[in-house]
Parts: structure tokens; sequence; C-alpha cells
């Protein structure tokens, strides 16, 4: 890891002040119009960022080859303007909401099922770059889950201090992936405690990967969520975030996935396998309203040139 990656700079502190001002504008207008505005806004990005956007369009056509060149062009539009919504929603849900008034724009449904675990055997939550996946944070945390995420630092380190701020509002914490404390020790400490904890499934593992085939291509997969259910012994829930007619985040708490009992490193990548594919059901489902700025694929060339060498991992 370079030392100088999260430095902080005068470009950072601009980049923030710029953030800051944008959500605090966000933050006073009433919400439906602020997340309506924020859509839109955000949505004209792909204009000034057209690299990513051809990038985008790529990877969607590649998913999606049935669909025509408009269909790819409107589902990366709203990718966009997924991102925008996601913005607005996050200032006002993190603005200090009762647990009355923080419902009435997201709610969690399946609470009790993380009722059931914390405290007795604690538990991962299984999410991803989907919907409004910071909404779920906040809503677990005001909903009363002592829940700690894992989550990838960002190179800003002003933004992603006030990120972090926000993120944990009502309360939680954070173990880095890419900063710090080595996140595997410090998630198993957490769960020994029997809490609740997150972690993201779609970020594109930098080491110790897992290669599994995702939306019809090779992608490098943290093996971490399964190798915690296992060595720890806890379930796993799959949370699927999504909006109503009304814009209202639900959020869905799926039965829990259990984990085998013998750790391997075979029942290792088929528990990643069987936690990916539900994303990844999700994803075929409602393309629009995941993440495709993420390059999920930027690996994908080694890890095909891994599974040549190592045919006995293909899944």
């Amino acid at each position: 890891m370079s030392e100088t990656r999260f430095q902080k700079t005068p470009g950072h502190y601009v980049q923030y002040l710029g953030l800051k001002f944008a959500c605090a504008i966000l933050v006073h207008l009433p919400y439906r119009f602020s997340v309506n505005l924020s859509r839109k806004a955000v949505g004209y990005a792909r204009v000034f960022l057209p690299n990513r956007y051809k990038r985008m369009t790529r990877d969607i056509s590649r998913a999606f080859p049935e669909k025509s060149v408009q269909e790819i062009k409107q589902i990366a539009l709203e990718s966009w303007q997924n991102m925008g919504a996601i913005a607005a929603e996050f200032v006002h849900l993190a603005n200090g909401l009762s647990l009355e008034e923080f419902k009435k724009h997201c709610r969690i449904i399946g609470a009790e099922k993380l009722t059931a675990a914390q405290g007795t055997t604690g538990g991962i939550i299984h999410i991803g770059h989907f919907t409004n996946w910071e909404a779920f944070g906040l809503a677990a945390s005001i909903y009363g889950f002592d829940k700690a995420v894992l989550a990838q630092r960002v190179d800003n380190p002003y933004i992603d201090e006030e990120t972090n701020r926000l993120r944990n509002i009502y309360s939680g914490r954070t173990f880095y992936s890419n900063h710090g404390e080595e996140p595997f020790f410090a998630s198993m400490r957490w769960l020994k405690r029997k809490k609740i904890l997150g972690i993201l499934i779609d970020q594109s593992a930098s080491s110790s990967e897992v290669w599994l085939p995702f939306l019809g291509r090779t992608a490098a997969f943290s093996p971490i969520t399964a190798l915690l259910a296992i060595k720890m012994q806890v379930p796993v829930f799959p949370v699927q975030v999504s909006r109503d007619q009304d814009g209202v985040l639900l959020c869905r708490v799926l039965d829990p996935v259990l984990p085998p009992t013998q750790y391997s490193m075979d029942n290792v990548r088929h528990l990643t396998n069987t936690l990916k594919t539900y994303y990844e059901n999700w994803v075929y489902a409602d393309p629009a309203s995941w993440l495709w700025a993420h390059n999920r694929w930027k690996r994908e060339a080694q890890g095909e040139a891994y599974l040549k060498d190592h045919p006995e991992e293909r899944l």
C-alpha cells in the first residue's frame, strides 16, 4: 500500500468543499424533490466522464447481449441516476432522524431475523452495490443493531472521513479492507461478540481472490465472507434493497445461508459462489439498479489465465 495514497492534499480539500456544498443544498430541500434533482444532475455525469460511460455500456452489452443499443444506453443512464438518488437519500437519512421519520423513507423487512441472530450467533450481512446499500447500513443502526461494516477507504481522505462519520451517525463502526488494521481478524473479533457485520460481495478483490463467473465473465471475489462464516460458524443474511413505487427504500432480509461445518478451500469457493448467485440474479432482474461504474472485471484476463492453469477450481 502506497504511504502517500491517503494523504490529504489541497485538491482533496477543494473536492470535499464542493461535495459539502452540494450536500448542504440537497439536505435543505424536500426529500422527494432533492432525490429527483440529484438523479437528474448525476445522470449528466456520463457526459463529463466519457471513458467510464463507454466502459459501462460495453460491460452492460457483454452481460446482456440480447439487449438493443438503446436499451443498453438506458440501463447506463439509469445506473448514473441511481447514484444521484443514493447521494440525496443518504444525506437526508443521515440527518439525525427519529426512527419514525426514518421509516417514512426506508424500512427493513425481516428485521426479526437479525434480531434473533444478534447476541446469539451473530451474523454477516450479504449486500452489494445495488439500489442504496448505504441506506441499509443506516437503517440497521437506527433499528438498533450493533453493526460494523467492512468497506474500502476512498482516496480522498476528507471525503472518506465525512462519509464514515455519516455512515455511523446513529451507531456502528467501519473496518477498512484496504487500510489500517488487518480486516479479517478485526471482523472475527466483532463476530465473536455475537454482533452483525456487513460486507459488500461485489468489490473486486485485489488479492487472496476466488475466481468465479459473474454475469458471464470471470471476476475476482474476496472469500472473506465465506471464510468468516465457516471459521466462526455464523449465518449469512442476503439483503436485497429496492424502491417501491413511492420511492421508499425497502431492505429485505432473506433467510440465512448456513455455512458448511468443515473448513476447506473447496467449501469456501462453493459458499462464495452460492452467495454470488443471489447477487447475480438481482442484477439480471434489475440491471439499472447496479453500480455499473465500478470496474468489476478489471482482472478478468488474470483470472482466465489462473483458471486455465487450475481447471479444477473453475465453477
